[in-house]
């Protein structure tokens, strides 16, 4: 009687795992956006006469990533300025699902002492397919807006 039960219970629990399996490949994919940068704009800069401004986002694995300038190490920032952002949309790191959530963070590089944050902004997968959104990031002494959009891919 016991081999029975065995068999009988080991039939139960294989036929759970195939079920699993069969609920796993029928699962909804996961939809993936990405942020898009269009530009930053200073309208005040946190020190001296101007700012050396680069943009980190946090990826997948929430690891801060410069993704702007793309193959420059800063862009110089002053009141007034605004700068194109478009360089840095190759990178893998504004990508998320629509589920998820990235934070920009605006810097300042400094060659003499560590770099100063000028504000950071969290954009959500969600705001998929809404206008451009623009945001105001302050810190330092620095106030900046910056332009972007997310599109589904």
């Amino acid at each position: 009687m016991r081999a029975i039960t065995r068999v009988a219970t080991a039939a139960v629990l294989s036929l759970g795992s195939v079920t699993g399996l069969a609920t796993a490949a029928q699962a909804e994919p996961v939809d993936y956006v990405r942020i898009e940068l269009l530009e930053v704009t200073c309208h005040q800069q946190s020190e001296g006469d101007h700012d050396e401004a680069y943009l980190k986002v946090t990826d997948a694995n929430a690891n801060a990533v410069k993704v702007w300038p793309g193959s420059l190490k800063y862009q110089t920032m002053g009141p007034g300025y605004v700068r194109s952002m478009t360089d840095g949309n190759s990178n893998t790191a504004l990508v998320l699902g629509i589920q998820q959530a990235r934070t920009m963070t605006l810097w300042d590089y400094d060659t003499t002492s560590g770099d100063d944050k000028l504000g950071a902004t969290l954009v959500t997968g969600s705001e998929a397919g809404a206008e451009i959104q623009y945001r105001s990031l302050e810190g330092s002494g620095g106030v900046y807006t910056i332009a972007y959009r997310v599109i589904d891919i």
